[in-house]
Formats: C-alpha cells, sequence, structure tokens
C-alpha cells in the first residue's frame, strides 16, 4: 500500500506539470504581456487566496528643466504611483479520477490525454478571455470604426501611431491581437502586397506587419455600449473636477434606465491627449474609459463614472495628461451605437499591462496536494475524500490577475 501512495504523490507531480506547461502554451495573451517578478511584491509563504492584493510600482515621470543649469529652485520629488493589483481571476474544475488510474505509471501520457489535456484547455480559454476582456476594458486608445472588419494598413498604422505618440517603445514588443474575422479583412486589404511564397498567401494569416507582432485569438472581448451614447455631458456638481481626479460626473442620460456600461470609450469635448514629455496637446481629443461597474442613471438623468487613470492638466507640471481639465457642460461623445456590441482588437507593448499567477494555499493532509509554475503559469492539482458525501475529489485550480501599468500604451481597433 506505502508503495501504490508514493507511486501516486510522485504521479501527481508529473500529471501537474503536465498540465501546468499545456496551460503556458495555451495563454497567448498571458505568454507574452509582462510578468510580475516576484521581487515586486510579498508573496505568501502559505499561499494566496482570492481578493489577495498585490501593490505594483508605476514607473515615475519627470519634468525636463531646459536652459538652466540652477535647479536651485526647481527641486523634483519623484512622484512614483501604485496600482494595486487584485487576485481575482480564479479558475477551478473537477475531474473524475481513481486511485487506480493514478497508481500506475505506465501510459501515464495516455492518463494526462485521457482526463486532463481537455480540462487544461477549457481553463485555458476560460483564463486566457478574462485577462483579455479585463485588459480591452481598462485601455482608452481606440482605433477603426465600430462596425466595420475592415484592417487595412491606414488602421493598423493609426494604432502604432498613438502608441508612439506615447512613447511606447519602438521595438519588437508591440503586439496585435485578433481573431479570424479581422485577420481575414486584413489578409484581404493586403492581397496585393503577397506573393505565393509568402505565409500570408499560403496560410491566410499575417505575422508581423505594420509594426506589430499579430496574434490570431478567438477569445477577443466583445464591447456592449449602454442604452444613452448621445446628449450627455460633463455634470460638475455629481463629482467635483480637481487634478487628480478618478471619477467623472454626467448627465443627459435617460431618467433612470439610461446606462454605460465598463469598457465604454469617450471623449470629452475641448480635452486633448498631450504628448507625455513635451506636454504638447496632439491633434486629437484624449480617449477616456469608463472601467467601473455598469452604471444607470438617476431620477435626474444623472451617473458617476469611474476613469481608467488619474486626470492631470499642466497645473500639475510631469503628471499632465490633458491639454485641459473637463469643462462642467462639455459635450461627451460616446464610441459606437447604443446598445451595439463590437469586437475589440487589442494593440498593445508588453509593458503596458501586469499580469500575475500565484501559488495557492495548499492542504497538507491530503491523498495529494501538488502544484507547479511553468513560464509564470501556476496550477495547482489535489485530491481528497469528502466525509459529508463520502467520495473522492480531485480538483485543478488556478488563481493570477491583470492590472494596467501604462495603458496608454495599448489600444483597441473597433470592429
Amino acid at each position: 500500500m506505502t508503495n501504490q501512495i508514493k507511486t501516486i504523490q510522485d504521479n501527481a507531480k508529473k500529471l501537474v506539470k503536465m498540465a501546468a506547461a499545456d496551460l503556458a502554451d495555451q495563454v497567448h495573451f498571458f505568454k507574452v504581456a509582462r510578468k510580475v517578478d516576484k521581487s515586486e511584491f510579498k508573496a505568501d509563504a502559505s499561499g494566496h487566496s482570492p481578493g489577495s492584493k498585490v501593490s505594483i510600482r508605476i514607473p515615475a515621470q519627470g519634468e525636463v528643466i531646459e536652459d538652466n543649469f540652477d535647479i536651485t529652485s526647481s527641486l523634483q520629488d519623484i512622484k512614483e504611483d501604485s496600482v494595486d493589483l487584485t487576485l481575482d481571476k480564479s479558475a477551478t474544475m473537477n475531474l473524475t479520477l481513481t486511485s487506480n488510474e493514478l497508481a500506475h505509471d505506465i501510459d501515464l501520457g495516455k492518463v494526462y490525454e485521457r482526463f486532463f489535456k481537455t480540462y487544461v484547455a477549457d481553463m485555458a480559454a476560460n483564463v486566457e478571455a478574462r485577462f483579455i476582456r479585463e485588459a480591452t476594458q481598462h485601455t482608452a486608445n481606440i482605433v477603426g470604426t465600430a462596425g466595420s472588419t475592415v484592417a487595412d494598413v491606414d488602421t493598423i498604422l493609426a494604432g502604432r501611431e498613438i502608441l508612439s505618440k506615447n512613447l511606447c517603445p519602438k521595438n519588437k514588443e508591440r503586439y496585435f491581437l485578433m481573431d479570424s474575422t479581422v485577420m481575414r479583412g486584413a489578409v484581404n486589404a493586403n492581397k496585393g502586397l503577397f506573393t505565393q511564397t509568402r505565409k500570408e498567401f499560403e496560410q491566410g494569416y499575417i505575422g508581423d506587419a505594420n509594426g506589430f507582432a499579430w496574434l490570431e485569438n478567438e477569445l477577443l472581448h466583445t464591447h456592449t455600449n449602454g442604452t444613452d451614447v448621445t446628449g450627455v455631458a460633463v455634470e460638475a456638481s455629481v463629482s467635483a473636477i480637481a487634478e487628480g481626479m478618478t471619477a467623472l460626473g454626467v448627465d443627459g442620460l435617460t431618467n433612470t434606465t439610461g446606462t454605460i456600461t465598463k469598457g465604454t470609450v469617450f471623449t470629452i469635448a475641448g480635452v486633448y491627449a498631450v504628448h507625455p514629455q513635451t506636454k504638447a496637446a496632439l491633434p486629437y481629443l484624449k480617449h477616456f474609459v469608463h472601467t467601473g461597474a455598469d452604471v444607470t442613471a438617476s431620477g435626474s438623468g444623472q451617473a458617476q463614472l469611474t476613469l481608467g487613470e488619474k486626470v492631470y492638466s499642466a497645473t500639475s507640471g510631469s503628471l499632465q495628461n490633458v491639454s485641459a481639465m473637463p469643462a462642467d457642460e462639455a459635450a461627451i461623445v460616446i464610441v459606437g451605437a447604443a446598445d451595439t456590441s463590437y469586437t475589440q482588437s487589442l494593440m498593445f507593448h508588453k509593458e503596458a499591462f501586469r499580469v500575475l499567477s500565484v501559488p495557492l494555499a495548499m492542504p497538507t493532509n491530503a491523498e495529494f496536494a501538488e502544484q507547479v509554475t511553468e513560464s509564470g503559469m501556476n496550477i495547482a492539482l489535489i485530491r481528497d475524500f469528502d466525509v459529508m458525501k463520502r467520495r473522492w475529489v480531485t480538483r485543478l485550480d488556478f488563481l493570477g490577475g491583470i492590472v494596467p501599468v501604462r495603458p496608454r500604451w495599448a489600444a483597441r481597433l473597433t470592429s
């Protein structure tokens, strides 16, 4: 019996290692996004639990002093900010697995193929979709035409332009995540450039082009607008307009029924984007995104939106990210039509977001309890007896989270 138990425990370690490798291989967004290094947060020796928070530093940005070596009157404090990454992306699956099936190390690969592989694939799809959704809902920059699947060169370059204007590094760590519909439109729009020796022609996809590494993914987020997209304006009486604000009051919604959904992108009249370093106004209105839960208007048609980033004007020096603070009753223009859904492709630099998968709290007296981290992706496998229902329970668990750190280094392509 002792030898059988040892074999079960050894095989559990092998199986969970296979599962971790498989999971890491199938989460494309997680694979290319910037992982939170262990040195950046305090690890919990006993393992993490859902809802825990990890504080992530946002790199400081200074102000260049021109033509004056005397800095006596212009000493700068380091303006380093931080943001909490909440471990709120958990995924669990239970398996029908007997001890006998674990007690033999012959054909262990077949055991994995039979009992684990499809479960891990389903878990990977679930985790990937939620990470992409969260990243998209925190991205304000947007290009393309809502309702169109055209992804021609100029549309892609418009996304590249926005990232570049925001001083995103021009290296090979920019990615374009799109589904097969957008890929089809892009290949068709560029077919005149392809030859029969090119993979774009032979296999129907684009690899690297227009400043991005292209990644086809069928788990993109589909954003659905709320019921009101016209006649909306800033309302200062709902939320004060002040430097560093993260909330925006609006009015003009339909009384008690008007809604604005999470991830809705909009512009505000008179509020332009600025160059991150020179602070010169750029020739387009700044895009904002509502990152809070869906909101419904009060009886007076008012609501409060949650902004994806703090808003600063020239008064705040190096923190400035808009040409001017929003004015009371300034018109708000929401991207897209009311009650309409749009697939959101995502262009991003790997440093735009931080992703994290953490070890979980594990039991000490289960038949077996093993977890493995592979390429930053942690998965746990537990098997124990349920005394309440007299049955064996085998489960796979994942816990992680994502947070935007430089969301200006990302842009959506709406279609």
